[in-house]
């Protein structure tokens, strides 16, 4: 039979291993009743097809068990800096951290919970560098960087780390150009799939840019709030590196229905599945471009929140995209 220690492991380097997370709740079914029901009951909460009676049941008692227990169970994780607490399916899988907090105790507070969602404060990105160094940084999946200072310099850090090879998702609320542009050149990040610039105001025809001449096989790019024009839009429309893309948020921008026109024209992002265009200055005219069959073959979902459409123009979106459209 496998260790605890072991089974942990296992669901840290297999997030989605349920199988594994339910033999834990087995081996500590004497020692911590509640921690072995919170897994079960936030294991079966996470599956489809309960009733709603069932799931509310579920809930409420998982609100119980943390409410009894989650002091004692983040205790030691408290102690080693960690905060901001996430529990799922059973586990703390989300914490926030300080750069050097991760440096100095994040090999010790990964053997105890299986964390992969880390929201860390940069300040210089020295202790960013020095734990992607190591090899327990492996289990870090998703990373999001938050400071005013040091986030560009611990950009570059992440971008030639050893350890940071299995990094799914990537916010970065501050960074500049330079920044990104090192982040998309990285031979090392070779499993990131989602980056978040979103907040970035003023950069987006830069990172646009940049974008353009990624190594990256993005899946999720999220560039709302970035200030990206209509000049940036038609770059992205362009480029070739962003043919994996399925979802692209540009949210809150400058785009007008020039740019709308430029993305519904795209060869390059023929993979794309969701665009978000909200509280942009796109209107009927850029709208109708996606009516087309051709405008971005696999588009499935369309958000236009804020646009005014007229009943026609409603209804040609709506014969292409059904629900799948968002007004």
């Amino acid at each position: 039979m496998s260790s605890l220690r072991e089974l942990l492991a296992r669901v840290a380097s297999q997030p989605n291993d349920e199988e594994a997370r339910l033999a834990c709740a087995e081996l500590l079914r004497d020692d911590d009743a509640p921690r072995a029901e919170l897994i079960r009951s936030q294991v079966a909460l996470s599956a489809r097809g309960l009733d709603p009676a069932q799931r509310r049941s579920l809930r409420h008692r998982v609100e119980v068990l943390l409410r009894g227990n989650e002091a004692v169970w983040r205790g030691r994780l408290t102690a080693l800096g960690a905060f901001d607490f996430q529990f799922s399916r059973g586990f703390v899988e989300e914490v926030g951290l300080t750069e050097r907090a991760l440096a100095e105790h994040g090999e010790a507070l990964f053997a105890l919970e299986p964390v992969h969602r880390l929201r860390l404060e940069v300040r210089d990105g020295e202790g960013l560098a020095r734990a992607a160094a190591q090899p327990w940084f492996e289990q870090v999946r998703w990373l999001k960087l938050t400071g005013e200072e040091g986030a560009d310099s611990a950009v570059r850090a992440l971008a030639s780390a050893a350890h940071a090879g299995r990094l799914e998702g990537l916010v970065l609320p501050q960074v500049d150009p330079d920044g990104v542009a090192a982040l998309v050149e990285s031979v090392v990040l070779t499993g990131l799939r989602s980056l978040s610039l979103t907040g970035n105001d003023g950069f987006g025809d830069e990172c646009a840019e940049a974008l353009a001449e990624s190594r990256l096989s993005l899946v999720r790019l999220y560039l709302s709030a970035t200030g990206l024009s209509d000049e940036g839009v038609s770059v992205l429309a362009r480029a070739k590196p962003l043919r994996s893309l399925e979802l692209l948020a540009l949210n809150r921008n400058e785009i007008s229905d020039e740019g709308a026109q430029a993305l519904a024209a795209s060869k390059a992002l023929a993979n794309l599945q969701r665009l978000e265009l909200k509280d942009t200055q796109v209107d009927e005219e850029g709208a109708l471009a996606f009516s087309s069959p051709r405008a971005l073959p696999k588009l499935r979902h369309l958000d236009i929140q804020g646009i005014g459409l007229s009943a026609r123009a409603l209804e040609l979106l709506l014969k292409r995209l059904g629900m799948g459209v968002k007004i």
